[in-house]
């Protein structure tokens, strides 16, 4: 539905930070808002005598200083934070990493603190009605794009140019074959446009035809015109969302003709009509303590694969967190109904209290095992593959750090096989004195997960393998067969930021592993490697600067490859932390193309300009002859100045086509 747009321009701003607000909280936050903003609604009548506006400052003090003034480790800075909007700042203790952190604030509490941190000054928000902006129903188009013009045509599955999920393929490759464009045409490739929306670490695009939908991380799904960026809908989702959504053609007598799937920090996984952004169906998959939803759904044969993670390594910190009940877990649910038809846990052993912590506190466990990617399908033995986390605690768990191979029909474990044993770790766990966690597992692990998300590659001899990176820094293969370890490969120590995170993709020829390697120093080897698939045996090998010129002066100004890679026929396209985009040649490593997202302003489709930031997370998809990619990740990086949040870092998806055309 389409909103109605007021003239003024104080009316738009208020409009719009109303909106970031829906997208960030949902509905169920307007009276929130109101009481916050200090103007009673009709509904509630006026507040009593004694109410008053909650201390943010206070608030910050008491729950979040100890941690962003001194920030450490994965922790963005109180900067970093200050130049978000305030929607995405609530979102974060509604819904995402900070729920632990703001366990028994009110509402009000959180809005105080969320508007005492950032400094985005958007205007009040209690004067705006949401049927103004929405109508009744949760489709619209946001003030971050045009509406397009007319009403989008039915999404065609069969359309040539598609990236449909994750990956193209069900084998997780990264490996667009039919990308639209040249290798050749490759250094000719020119922004066309730009979209900056709410939200930050938001999921990779998924492009089919002409349409193309992504997610954010306040609260939305989007769909927009593939080539110009206009806005056909906007599905305000539960919670935060970070999945790639896949598209699936549903069965004749359904509610839609075609579904997309995404799940989001509901605990959800949410089906919604591809034309129109209307839900569905939602099924709550699990309800254990610190679950997240991070990595993509995949679609095969009338079943939705979910996977499951987690944030306690970073809520453990707490001391008042119970350090830790969570196992991730892999779900298969029918995509028709949302009916699970299976849930297998990464370990069959329950937790259970197993010693006391320096604290006073129990401490449970097995706990760990998070996946973090999307699965792989191997249509041919019907099994589904997944790469597992790290354990939290010292209880040994058994398939932490592992390759598990799934029935797809049963969900039975075939076989695993674990990377790196006793891997036991909880974000800031290397500090001494005072300041170490009292849930520090004893002894610490290194933080090996593997990140990237399991390859299933066909060699010329007609076998296969199975092509795992980790954030150890080795590259593995496996056999699909029984999980035998064929080779492996060490391209860098690796780190608890990679390594290989996220980057790992693949075409007939080679294996291509981004290396990050931030915290490792003078001993990093950040940059982008390639290997024979059959042997492991290193092709090249294309080193970045550790200490690169960026926008921002941070940490995160770092040659580190942790984003997602795609490979089209003769190029490698990948992302590093110090914002530069760039493509290599597949054969020799190369820099054929190389753009800097993070220090020019970029305009935007709103008409403002925007930075992009820190290149991470989901990466770049490719189809159609353009090339979509995010630039920008929550907490890295940070802005220079100016109060807008359109001149801060980051959330911009960016679109290329040759010559900008």
């Amino acid at each position: 539905m389409a909103y109605r747009v007021a003239n003024d321009a104080a009316r738009g701003e208020t409009r719009r930070e109303y909106k970031w607000l829906l997208g960030a909280a949902a509905t169920l936050l307007a009276a929130a808002c109101a009481h916050a903003a200090a103007t009673p609604s009709e509904e509630a009548g006026p507040p009593p005598a004694h109410a008053t506006t909650p201390d943010g400052a206070a608030l910050y003090q008491s729950r979040c200083a100890s941690c962003h003034d001194n920030a450490t480790d994965r922790t963005p800075t109180r900067e970093v934070l200050s130049k978000n909007p305030p929607s995405f700042i609530l979102a974060s203790m509604k819904s995402g990493a900070m729920v632990p952190m703001a366990a028994g604030l009110s509402d009000a509490e959180m809005i105080a603190i969320a508007r005492h941190v950032s400094e985005v000054d958007t205007g009040p928000l209690a004067d705006v009605d949401p049927k103004a902006i929405w109508g009744d129903g949760v489709e619209g188009t946001p003030l971050d794009a045009p509406q397009c013009a007319t009403p989008p045509r039915p999404l065609d599955l069969a359309a040539e140019h598609q990236w449909n999920g994750w990956s193209v393929t069900l084998d997780n490759a990264h490996y667009q074959p039919k990308p639209g464009l040249a290798a050749a045409d490759v250094p000719k490739l020119k922004l066309k446009w730009a979209f900056q929306y709410p939200g930050a670490k938001n999921g990779q695009a998924t492009v089919i035809g002409d349409r193309l939908f992504t997610t954010s991380m306040s609260g939305a799904v989007y769909a927009l015109d593939a080539k110009t960026g206009c806005v056909y809908w906007r599905h305000a989702a539960g919670a935060a969302t970070r999945t790639s959504v896949v598209a699936a053609e549903m069965p004749i007598g359904s509610q839609a003709r075609t579904a997309l799937f995404y799940s989001d920090w509901t605990k959800s996984a949410v089906a919604i009509d591809a034309d129109t952004g209307k839900q569905l169906w939602k099924t709550v998959i699990d309800d254990q303590p610190g679950l997240q939803m991070t990595g993509s759904l995949v679609y095969w044969e009338g079943k939705i694969f979910v996977p499951i993670s987690s944030g306690n390594e970073a809520f453990a910190q707490s001391p008042d967190w119970v350090c830790c009940k969570f196992r991730g877990a892999l779900v298969a649910l029918d995509a028709v109904t949302g009916r699970i038809l299976w849930k297998r846990y990464t370990t069959e052993a329950e937790p259970r209290p197993f010693k006391i912590n320096s604290a006073g506190k129990e401490m449970w466990g097995p706990s760990g095992g998070a996946i973090w990617v999307a699965p792989t399908i191997d249509p041919e033995r019907r099994a589904v593959y997944v790469g597992t986390s790290n354990s939290y605690t010292d209880m040994p768990y058994d398939n932490a750090d592992s390759v598990l191979a799934i029935d797809v029909d049963s969900g039975e474990i075939r076989w695993a096989r674990q990377l790196t044993p006793n891997d036991n770790y909880i974000d800031g766990c290397w500090r001494t004195g005072p300041d170490r966690p009292a849930n520090c597992p004893d002894p610490l692990g290194p933080d090996f997960s593997i990140g990237a998300a399991v390859i299933l590659h066909a060699l010329p001899d007609g076998t296969d393998i199975l092509l795992v990176g980790q954030k150890s820094g080795k590259v593995f293969g496996i056999s699909p067969l029984d999980g035998r370890i064929v080779w492996e490969r060490q391209l860098s120590e690796g780190s608890a930021l990679g390594g290989v995170e996220f980057g790992l993709a693949a075409d007939k020829e080679r294996v291509y592993a981004a290396i990050s390697d931030i915290v490792l120093g003078p001993k990093g080897k950040p940059g982008l490697w390639a290997l024979d698939p059959a042997t492991g045996a290193v092709i090249w090998n294309s080193p970045n600067s550790p200490t690169p010129k960026c926008r921002w002066t941070s940490f995160w100004c770092h040659g580190a490859m942790s984003q997602a890679i795609t490979v089209i026929p003769g190029i490698v396209f990948a992302g590093a932390y110090d914002g530069h985009f760039r493509a290599y040649d597949a054969g020799t490593g190369k820099i054929v193309w190389d753009v800097d997202t993070g220090s020019e302003p970029i305009m935007t489709l709103s008409g403002r300009t925007a930075y992009g930031g820190v290149m991470d997370g989901g990466g770049p998809t490719v189809a159609g002859g353009m090339v979509y990619v995010h630039s920008g990740y929550a907490g890295r990086s940070g802005a220079t100045g100016g109060a807008s949040m359109r001149n801060a870092d980051g959330n911009v998806l960016m679109a290329f086509s040759v010559d900008g055309k």
